[in-house]
């Protein structure tokens, strides 16, 4: 995910947990959310619902790549940590 999705990893911190531009990488999935890093900052970026599959999970992402460009996609909530 990381070395093939950068921009979308970057998406998610920046847009999504309102963290400043640095080198992010996903560094947790869980069926509530992700885990993201970028030297000593963490953020976390919430699904909009409990995921249960793999499935779940990538259509998840994705739509957190669309919310963090501005599409259509549901609201989730987001909550960053320092």
């Amino acid at each position: 995910m990381n070395d093939d999705h950068a921009d979308a990893v970057s998406l998610y911190a920046e847009k999504l947990a309102g963290q400043p531009a640095g080198k992010w990488s996903l560094t947790g999935i869980d069926p509530e959310g992700i885990d993201l890093a970028a030297g000593d900052l963490t953020a976390r970026v919430w699904f909009d619902e409990r995921i249960e599959s793999r499935q779940a999970a990538r259509t998840a992402l994705v739509d957190l790549v669309a919310k963090a460009r501005g599409g259509a996609s549901p609201g989730s909530e987001q909550q960053s940590e320092e």
